[in-house]
Formats: C-alpha cells, sequence, structure tokens
C-alpha cells in the first residue's frame, strides 16, 4: 500500500482516511552531493556535523595538536556517507579562506563548542595564515597524475597566477605524468612547504578509481605510477621533523579490496601500504540520519490545534519508545519525535537503515522525502494535509517498504543485502491476492526483519502493532488482539513463521516440517549434563588479556571450559604446546561442586546464581544444531533452522555476557594461580573488572608478575606468521654469525632488524661490551656482545636468574622442553616466539659450563643447523652443568691439558672448549686405534678400562669426571668439588700413563714384529739392517722357480719401492695374510711360527740353487752350504749356511784350532764329536720336530 492511513482493525480509530495536520513543509529538494574540485571555492551550504563528522575532527585537531600522530588519513565508506562533505569542512577549517572559515566554525562550534575552540587553537599554533588547499578528485590515471593536478590546484588557490618560481618550477616538473615520477611530485611537496608557514592539505576524493586503475593494468611495479608514491610522501609527511603535509584519501573500499583479484604478494604490499594510513570508515549513525530528517521537516507553519495533535502523538511515541526499550538505538524525547512527524517513529528509525543497506545513505534519505514518487512523504503531505484534522496519521512501514521496492529496485537487487529484499518481496508478491490488511503486516514483517541486528527490532507481536498503528492508537487492546489472530492466520497459511522461543515473526516460504515440534521432541531427550556438554563449543573459545598483553608485548591468551555441577575435571591446555596461559572456567554450579583443574596454569573460575536461564537458551541452542544435521528437512526448513541458529547464539552470548561477564554484579569470579586441587581454596575471591578481558589481565598481572617485557608484536605470541618465523631465523643466524657487531649487522629496517631493537636489545642480552664490561668485569676484544640482563632491564632479570638455575641445577641431563617449560610457566610466561631469542644468548654465554646434546649425543658446536633444529623440536635435546673452571675440576682440567699436549680453541661457537679439548685428545686417541690396539688384552689393567669407557663414552663430562675415575678405581670428582692437588696428580698420571700405552700399542707390536722376523731368519734386530741383509740373501732366488707363497715372500723382500717402514707392512700380510692393524692377540701370538715356517721353506730349496748363489756385480758375495743332519729316528734336517767371502779365510783358522782342541780334549774322534754337537746345535732339532708336526 501507499498510504500514510493505517488498515483498520476492529477497535480502532473510526476515521479511515489519513489525517496530517496542515502546514508542514520539506525544506531544501534534493540533497547536492559535494564535488571537492567545485566545491572548495563555494560556500559550505550549511551541513550537518554530526557525531560520526565531530570524531573524525577530533582526530585531526589531535594531529595539529600532537606532531608525533598520524598525519594520513584513508577515508571508507560508500556513496552518499558524507565523506566529502567532511572533507570540504576541514579544507575551510584549516584554509586560507576566512568566510569559509567562518561558517565551518560556526558550524562546528553549534555541534561541539570545546572541539571548536581546540582545532581552530591547533591550526593557529602550526599555519596562523591557514594551509594550503590541494584537492583533486580522481580519475583512472596513475597517481602522479592526481598527485600533480592536487598541487597545481593549492598553488592556484594559495597565488593565482602569480606563483613564485622557485614552486612554479617544481610545479612544471611534474606537470606531465607521462614524464614525471616520484621524485618530481616530493620536489613539488617540498617547494610548496619548503617556508614551514604554509602546511600543506592534500586530498584525493574518488581515489578507488586510481586504485581500479592500478589494479587493472598492473602497475604495480612501476615506482613512478604507483601507490609507492603515496608510501613515500605519507612516511616522509610522518613524525615531528617530517614534511607539513596532511593527506586524505577518500573511496568506497579498503585498498585490500581493490587488491582482491590481485597475487597475493601484491595483496600483502598493498596492505603495507595501507597500513601508512588510519583508516576511518564511514558507517551509519542513527542519531546523524534523524538529525538529518529532523532538519528537512519544518512544522513551524501547522496551527496550533495541528501542533497539538503532533505533541500528542509525540508524548505517546516517547512513552512507547521507552517501554520497547528501543533507546538503545537511539535516545530520543518528545521534542524528537514531534521534529519528526509525520513521520512514525520506526519509519524514521528503518528509513536510514534501509538506505544504508543500498548503499547510498544519506541520498536515498532526501530521495525518500522530497522527490515527488509516489510513497514518498511529500507525495503524503500532498495528498493528506488538512487545516482540520482531528488526527495526526503518521508515514509507517508500508509505505517506507513501497518506495524502497518501487523507486530503489535497480539499486536495492544490486546492494549486499539483495538476497534478502528479494526473499521477502517475492514472498509477498506471492501474497497478491491477500486483503490490504494482510499484506500490510507482512510488509511490516518484512521491513522489521530486515532492519533488525541485535534483537531491539525484532517483529514481535507488540512491535509489529506498533509499527502498524499511529502512536496514539497503539493502545487499543481490540486492535492488539486482532493483529494476534491475523498473525496466526497467517502462520497456519505459511505466510509468517513464528519463532516461539524468541516470540518473533518471519516472512518465508513456507514448508511441511513441523520445525517446533521436532524441537520440543529433541529438546526432551537432553539434559543439563548433555547441554553442558555441547555449551564449550558455543562459548568463546578464548579471551585475550588485552591490557596485559600492551604493557608486556607477550600476547597473552586464556582458553575457555565449560563445567556444572557432575563435572568433576576440566581438561587444561599444555602451557608447551598450545598457546594458551590460563583458562577461564564457566561453572553452571555453585563453590562446592567446582571441578578439579591439573594445570601449572592459572584457572578462572565464574559462577552465577540464576544458570537455568543460559542453559535454557543453551538446551533450545544444542536443539538447533541437531536439527540442522537432520537429512528429511528441506531447503525452507533448514535455512530457517540455521537463521534460528544465528539468533539463538547471539541470545547465549547475550545471556553468558549478563550471567558472567563484568562488570555484571550477579556474576562471582575466582582465581587459582596453578590448577584447581581437590578442597583447595582460591589465590583471590570475589574479582572485578570492567570486561573479562580485564578480568583476565588482572589475573595475568598477579600470576605473571616476571614477565619480560618486549616492544614487537610480531614475536610475542605462540605461533608465528611464516614473516615473523622468517624474519626470526634470519636474527638467530646473526646472532651466532655477527654477535660482536652493533646491531648484528642487521642493516635497514626490515623485521629482523625490528625484532632485534624491540626484543633481544630491549632485553638487555646483547649490548656495547664497554657497559657489559662494567657490570661484570668480562673482557672481550669486540665491541658488542651477549650478556645478561643489567641495569634499566631489571623486568628481564628474574626469567634470565630462573634460566640460570635451571641450568646450574643440571647435574644430570635436563630435556630442554622442560627448561623452556620454566620459562613459559607461570611467574614469567614468556611466548613461545621469544623463547628462542632469550634462550640461545644464555647458551651462548655459558658455552663454558653448559653441555648441550641431541638425542643423547654431544654436541660440540651451536650452529645455526642446531638451532634450527632446536627451536623446531626441544624434546629431542637436552642440557648439562658441566663447570670445569673452579676447585679439583679446574685443576684436573689444566694438568691433562698439559700432560695430554692439547690447546682449547678459540671459537666463540665452540661450547666448553677446556673440557671438551681434553676429551677430544683421548676419543681421538682411542678412535685411531687399529683393530688390534682396540682388542689386545695385552696390556695394563688401567689400559684395558680406559680403552673400554672412552669407547663407550657420549659425554664428555661425565667422560673425564666420573666414568674414567671410576674405571681407574678413584672417586668420581662431581662439580664444586674442591681442589686436592695429591688426588689430582694420582688421577692424571694414571690416565695419562694409560692413554700413552695405548697410543704405544701398534708401536710396539711393529718393534715385536721385527724382532721376531731377526730371530727366525738370524738376522740383525735393527729394520734397515734387517731388510738390507735379508734381501742379499734372497737375491739368488730372484729367477728361481718358487711355489707362489715363496715367490711372493722373496719378491716383496727384494723389493726397493718403498721405504723401511712402509716395506715391513706387505711383508707381514704375505706371511699372515692380514695387516698389522688387523690383527688380534690370536694372530700375534702365531706370528713367530709362521716366520719360522718360510724361513725353513726357504733353507730347504735353498741347496738346489747353490750354484747361482753367488751373485756378480754386488757389494757382498757369499758361499751357500747345505748342511743336512739326521738324528737316530732319520730325521733330516737341511741347514743351508751362507759364508761370506771375507769371512771364509778367517772361519778355516778358526776351524782349525779348535780341532786341534777337540781331538787333545775328546780323543782321536775329537773333530767328528764336535762337528756333531755344532750341528745339532744350528740346526736345532726342536724346530725340525715342530715342523713335522705342523706338516703331519
Amino acid at each position: 500500500m501507499t498510504t500514510a492511513t493505517p488498515t483498520r482493525t476492529p477497535g480502532s480509530p473510526t476515521s479511515s482516511a489519513p489525517q496530517i495536520p496542515a502546514g508542514i513543509e520539506l525544506v531544501g529538494s534534493q540533497m547536492r552531493s559535494t564535488n571537492l574540485e567545485r566545491d572548495v571555492e563555494d560556500a559550505l551550504h550549511d551541513p550537518y556535523v554530526g557525531a560520526r563528522a565531530v570524531d573524525v575532527l577530533e582526530r585531526i585537531a589531535s594531529a595539529l595538536a600532537d606532531q608525533r600522530r598520524t598525519r594520513a588519513w584513508s577515508f571508507t565508506g560508500p556513496y552518499g556517507s558524507g565523506k566529502s562533505t567532511l572533507s570540504n569542512i576541514i579544507d575551510a577549517l584549516l584554509g586560507r579562506d576566512a568566510k569559509r572559515r567562518g561558517e565551518a566554525e560556526r558550524i562546528l562550534e553549534e555541534a561541539s563548542p570545546a572541539l571548536a575552540q581546540r582545532l581552530a587553537a591547533a591550526r593557529d599554533a602550526i599555519a596562523p595564515e591557514g594551509f594550503l588547499g590541494g584537492v583533486a578528485t580522481a580519475r583512472r590515471e596513475s597517481v602522479v597524475a592526481t598527485l600533480s593536478r592536487a598541487l597545481h590546484t593549492a598553488a592556484a588557490r594559495r597565488w593565482g597566477k602569480r606563483v613564485p618560481k622557485a614552486i612554479a618550477a617544481a610545479l612544471e616538473a611534474c606537470a606531465d605524468p607521462d614524464r614525471a615520477g616520484a621524485k618530481e611530485i616530493l620536489g613539488a611537496v617540498t617547494a610548496l612547504t619548503a617556508d614551514g608557514r604554509q602546511p600543506l592539505l592534500l586530498v584525493i576524493d574518488e581515489f578507488g578509481k586510481t586504485l581500479e586503475h592500478l589494479a587493472g593494468h598492473n602497475e604495480f611495479a612501476d615506482a613512478q605510477h604507483d601507490l609507492f608514491l603515496l608510501q613515500e610522501l605519507a612516511e616522509k609527511a610522518a613524525g615531528p621533523n617530517g614534511l607539513p603535509v596532511y593527506l586524505m584519501t577518500l573511496q568506497h573500499l579498503s585498498f585490500m579490496d581493490y587488491a582482491s583479484r590481485s597475487s597475493e604478494l601484491k595483496t600483502r604490499e598493498w596492505a603495507k601500504i595501507q597500513g601508512r594510513f588510519e583508516d576511518i570508515t564511514f558507517v551509519p549513525h542513527h542519531g546523524d540520519s534523524l538529525h538529518l530528517l529532523r532538519r528537512r521537516l519544518d512544522r513551524s507553519a501547522v496551527n496550533s490545534a495541528g501542533q497539538s495533535l503532533i505533541n500528542a502523538c509525540a508524548e505517546a511515541s516517547a512513552d512507547i519508545w521507552t517501554q520497547h526499550g528501543l533507546g538503545v538505538l537511539a535516545e530520543l524525547g518528545p521534542d524528537h519525535f514531534a521534529d519528526l512527524y509525520p513521520l512514525h517513529p520506526i519509519t524514521a528509525l528503518a528509513a536510514p537503515i534501509l538506505a544504508a543497506q543500498i548503499g547510498q545513505h544519506d541520498r536515498s534519505l532526501s530521495g525518500f522525502l522530497n522527490s515527488g514518487e509516489p510513497n514518498t512523504v511529500r507525495h503524503s503531505l500532498a495528498q493528506h494535509s488538512n487545516e482540520k484534522a482531528e488526527h495526526a496519521s503518521t508515514v509507517r512501514l508500508p509505505q517506507l517498504y513501497d518506495y524502497f521496492l518501487n523507486s530503489g529496485r535497480t539499486t536495492l537487487l544490486a546492494s549486499a543485502n539483495a538476497s534478502k529484499w528479494i526473499e521477502v518481496d517475492s514472498r509477498i508478491r506471492d501474497a497478491n491476492g491477500l486483503p490490504d490488511a494482510d499484506q500490510d503486516v507482512l510488509k511490516t514483517i518484512g521491513v522489521l526483519n530486515l532492519i533488525d541486528s541485535d534483537g531491539a527490532l525484532s517483529a514481535t507481536a507488540p512491535m509489529i502493532h506498533f509499527a502498524l498503528h499511529d502512536p496514539t492508537d497503539v493502545a487499543d487492546s481490540d486492535a492488539f488482539t486482532a493483529l494476534e489472530e491475523r498473525l496466526a492466520d497467517l502462520v497456519r497459511r505459511g505466510f509468517v513463521v513464528h519463532r516461539e522461543f524468541s516470540g518473533e515473526y518471519r516472512v518465508w516460504q513456507g514448508t511441511d516440517v513441523d520445525i517446533d515440534g521436532r524441537l520440543k521432541e529433541t529438546i526432551s531427550h537432553l539434559n543439563d549434563a548433555a547441554v553442558i556438554n555441547r555449551l564449550g563449543s558455543l562459548v568463546p573459545q578464548a579471551f585475550v588479556a588485552s591490557r596485559h598483553s600492551q604493557v608486556t608485548g607477550m600476547m597473552r591468551v586464556f582458553y575457555t571450559a565449560v563445567s556444572g555441577p557432575e563435572t568433576k575435571t576440566v581438561a587444561a591446555p599444555d602451557e608447551l604446546r598450545e598457546p594458551a596461559d590460563g583458562l577461564v572456567v564457566f561453572h553452571f554450579g555453585t563453590d562446592a561442586d567446582r571441578p578439579n583443574v591439573h594445570s601449572p596454569l592459572p584457572v578462572l573460575v565464574g559462577t552465577t546464581p540464576d544458570p537455568d536461564v543460559v542453559l535454557a537458551t543453551a538446551t533450545y541452542l544444542v536443539a538447533l544444531k541437531e536439527l540442522s544435521v537432520q537429512q528429511d528437512i528441506d531447503h525452507v526448513a533448514r535455512r530457517e533452522v540455521m537463521e534460528r541458529l544465528v539468533q539463538a547464539e547471539a541470545e547465549l552470548l547475550e545471556l553468558l555476557q549478563d550471567a558472567f561477564y563484568p562488570p555484571s554484579s550477579d556474576a562471582s569470579w575466582s582465581l587459582w594461580h596453578t590448577g584447581i586441587g581437590p578442597g583447595e581454596e582460591p589465590a583471590a575471591s570475589g574479582l572485578t573488572a570492567r570486561s573479562l578481558s580485564g578480568l583476565v589481565s588482572l589475573a595475568c598481572e598477579s600470576v605473571y608478575p616476571h614477565t619480560p617485557h618486549i616492544r614487537n608484536e610480531m614475536l610475542g605470541r605462540h605461533v608465528l606468521t611464516s614473516q615473523a618465523a622468517q624474519a626470526r631465523g634470519i636474527l638467530l643466524t646473526a646472532m651466532l654469525s655477527a654477535s660482536g657487531e652493533e646491531n648484528l649487522g642487521l642493516t635497514g629496517y626490515k623485521a629482523e632488524r625490528a625484532i632485534y631493537h624491540g626484543v633481544l636489545a630491549y632485553l638487555g642480552l646483547h649490548r656495547e661490551n664497554g657497559v657489559v664490561q662494567a657490570e661484570s668485569q668480562q673482557e672481550s676484544l669486540l665491541p658488542y656482545g651477549f650478556s645478561p640482563p643489567g641495569e634499566g632491564h631489571e623486568h628481564a632479570q628474574p626469567a634470565w636468574n630462573a634460566l640460570n638455575e635451571v641450568l646450574t641445577g643440571a647435574t644430570e641431563r635436563v630435556s630442554m622442553e622442560e627448561v623452556i617449560r620454566v620459562l613459559m610457566s607461570p611467574p614469567f610466561g614468556l611466548k613461545a616466539g621469544v623463547v628462542p631469542v632469550f634462550l640461545i644468548p644464555a647458551l651462548l654465554i655459558r658455552r663454558h659450563d653448559v653441555a648441550l646434546f641431541e638425542e643423547g649425543t654431544y654436541l660440540p658446536r651451536l650452529t645455526i643447523d642446531v638451532v634450527e633444529r632446536l627451536v623446531k623440536g626441544p624434546g629431542r635435546f637436552s642440557a648439562k652443568y658441566t663447570p670445569a673452571g673452579d676447585g679439583q675440576r679446574g685443576s684436573i682440567i689444566k694438568k691433562l691439558m698439559v700432560s695430554l699436549g692439547v690447546e682449547a680453541p678459540r671459537s666463540k661457537a665452540l661450547r666448553n672448549p677446556d673440557l671438551l679439548s681434553v676429551a677430544s685428545a683421548l676419543i681421538m686417541r682411542v678412535a685411531d686405534l687399529h683393530k688390534y690396539a682396540r682388542t689386545t688384552k695385552n696390556i695394563s689393567a688401567d689400559a684395558r678400562t680406559v680403552r673400554t669407557t672412552i669407547a663407550r663414552s657420549l659425554d664428555p663430562d661425565d667422560l673425564i669426571f666420573h666414568a674414567l675415575p671410576k674405571a681407574l678405581g678413584l672417586p668420581e670428582i662431581p662439580a664444586r668439588t674442591r681442589a686436592n692437588a695429591e688426588a689430582a696428580n694420582t688421577y692424571v698420571e694414571r690416565l695419562t700413563a694409560a692413554a700413552d700405552e695405548l697410543v704405544a700399542i701398534d708401536s710396539k707390536l711393529r718393534a715385536q714384529v721385527v724382532r721376531v722376523l731377526a730371530k727366525e731368519f738370524r738376522l740383525p734386530a735393527e729394520l734397515p739392517k734387517l731388510r738390507a741383509q735379508l734381501a742379499a740373501r734372497l737375491r739368488g732366488f730372484a729367477d728361481a722357480v718358487l711355489t707362489p707363497e715363496l715367490r711372493g715372500f722373496v719378491d716383496f723382500v727384494l723389493s726397493d719401492d718403498l721405504e723401511d717402514d712402509d716395506w715391513l707392512e706387505p711383508i707381514v700380510v704375505r706371511l699372515t695374510n692380514s695387516a698389522l692393524g688387523d690383527w688380534d692377540d690370536h694372530e700375534a701370538k702365531v706370528f713367530p711360527q709362521k716366520a719360522r715356517s718360510m724361513a725353513a721353506a726357504l733353507d730347504r730349496v735353498g741347496h738346489l740353487h747353490h750354484a747361482g748363489n753367488e751373485v756378480r756385480g754386488r757389494e757382498e758375495k757369499l758361499d751357500a752350504q747345505l748342511l743336512t743332519l739326521t738324528d737316530s729316528a732319520g730325521v733330516e734336517q737341511r741347514t743351508l749356511i751362507y759364508v761370506p767371502e771375507q769371512a771364509r779365510s778367517e772361519a778355516s783358522s778358526l776351524a782349525a784350532d779348535v780341532l786341534k782342541q777337540a781331538e787333545k780334549a775328546l780323543g782321536p774322534d775329537g773333530a767328528r764329536i764336535l762337528l756333531a754337537a755344532l750341528a745339532q746345535r744350528v740346526t736345532d732339532a726342536a724346530a725340525a720336530a715342530s715342523e713335522r708336526k705342523a706338516q703331519g
């Protein structure tokens, strides 16, 4: 319907024609949109400065007064939201035009006298003559082109055609956007503001066109035509020393929205640029919109009778407004409603909301008032104004609905809320055959459905009755009864649905599913315990301790849980693996039946005296959730269920707030510092705050009093973004490779540099060594270094001290998870993102007395690879306190370094250098041993036990101070043992002796092999002589035909290619088929026998080659003779005797003398007897018997 007259129901006033007291006029015509380039030279035309404009002007005034504040703003909002008009006012307030300035100041003073005074004072302090005003309306062009026009406008408004030469030249340089770039624009801005007395106000309207142009043409990478110019301008205008430039951009969407179809990289870059601007979103404000409507309606010409009718209507409106609790939307009294007449109160509130949904805001409102189309206020005034009116009729929701659906249909269908409009409109069109009264009811319900967002305008029967009737007729009970009957009929016929739980009516398509019946059946199967179990997923999942987080830089988060009288235990989050710093429990019971919580984290428990109200809504919500997943409901019923679900969730959150959230006086909150044990009393009760976030902050201040403070939001959280993780990785690398450099060698102002200053340096962990040495007497040749937090960094000292206590107390290996858990648990509460930056300096500083292990293996160096693995999996690592600097331990290490001949390396990356040097020397001595040396038992007991102990060692500290003393039968050496020189000397001497013995095993074995060869071949025991004489003996076999075994041995003996030490190894291999390094005790035992066998074999074949024994041209000539001796058993022994030529005459002379003596002593056969004895001695019958046994 298009009439302003209600459809009368039984009991309503008898008058059937609408009556509006004559004399009401509409002020102004169609609202003129603002064009900045045109309007900055004109009068302001008395614009309205509402609450939204006052908020923006407050920010402008603050920026003028405090140069540290941002001077770049981004105004975002749809068409008609007042962005351009407000920018025009700002230009007038700051500009040089005294007339426009005076008008703007008068308008602002009417809205906020204090603000007007503050802004004027701040402006006059920095620009007594006013700002330069550079305005431009953007086109689909580059930023350079837009800014160039704005700068030319600023110069023209200030100087006209007499622009100073320097400024004119700078402007000329950027006049051609095809050739100009960022350099020229910034040069022009600098020239305009050079004298420092005339700041520049730059306003770019319709900036979205430029953003669309850049996004569509992919010009983002061109530094002369992209947003980086705007970013650079905003950065140069920042801070007290920046250019005096105030920059505003006006667009319909945020920068990010214009880049939504671009690549992820480009979107991130645009987000960074947006971050240089303070974004101000222009959203509808009920007070501003209602004020606009009041300004457009003038009732000054209405006669006294008409005024009385209007006032009566206004009084009734105010009463009903209060009864329905609509003051939460707008505080309105009788005077306001009188000024809004002939608009019905609900129409006055609904019109701006519908206009906002369309996206035209104030322009749509002006059209509803002033246009000549049907269903407008102008049309109603023309049709129904009456000088003798007896009733003050109002323009109600059905007429508003018809206006927007008929006049703005095209715009409406393109709006973000189009689907709801279409649904309501299609259903009302389906009801075309219904009586007008029924259609008015449907339209009223439809509008209320469209505009209600928080339940204040919910389409309940009383609200529908109010919206359908003039305020003076609302008290008609018969009319209300008739409306209820009409609503029941519409529900029965499926045109509307009634949500019994909230009492709301909704326009819908109808369904055969009995939603209410199914809900009742589901609810009948639910009890409080089942609902409470489901309630945990319905309440907010976490609360942030905002105040505490801002103070400390650590993002404090408390998880939530729900419990009831039957809940025995509540599971708590793991402080190491989850981002939670505590737990908030909504307990639907009493203090007597609260649950237990096993956790080192704090627990906040809240109770309410009336949990049943919340549980009833939660039960309804759970039933809706179960119904929503049932497969046998159609799409209409499913959509209805989902809408009810959204509404029920909102209502549940509201009830939770009323029942539990501070500052509710009904809620009772108590705090436990470390979980809740059976019967344990809270650490604090009756806690109060302004919000749950404030309550959580209060708990954090009590439980985390020693949290180190940081100033970097990227790191103060549990899970880092990819950018933050990358920046931290770069910082950790620099900590290991550039600790002696200022800022760890980080240059520029990238994220890793920000983390360095905001975390590492702010904690006092990396400073100039001059400051460190003054505090701790440490000496370093490097200008910078790591240090404990000192003076000025007291906030970090408790956590640092606790970390050192854990490391010092780790006399046995302690998992790094447990070390980190200490830092992350109360009272410190470091977040996982900060822990590596806090922990690594401690490990570097304490590299002399803290050992680090990975899966049980000692790590001699702290490299970036180790750090990366430590960050990802601290459970694989452990630490151990290994002091070696003082007392008995220090004394032993120093003595061992001398006795073993080792020096500590100077690398700062090396951990426990003195201890490691000693342990490494011992380990390397054993590691370098050959098989024989590693297995032989032919060494001392000390050497055997030391060898075994070192081979099994994984821990240098345990090896030197526990395992080796124990192996030697000496007392172990715990940390802090007092020095005892005698005990230290005993241990060092025995250990050194054993180590030396182990090293000497191989050389002793070689010497033993040489002695055996010398004995079996009857040669000198010195290796060079042995080799030379053995070669001389065997040269006669060089061309002889021998068995492979003998040939191989002879060839190796005669080889001249190797040095003496290397010559021995192949000889041994040929005799034993194994190298010396591969021997064991058995090989060493049988070697003499194998050498003897080879010697005997060569002797046996020697007589076959006697004739060729003499080798000409050699240094020494030999005469070979074969001696054969047969014993009584018939066993022959042959012995080849080599007689040097030079010794033959002496031997002959000696033989003559000896034979004479034998005959004299033994008789005539004395010579023969002597010969037999000598032969027996020479041939060694025992050796012959042993050879026979071996061959047999």
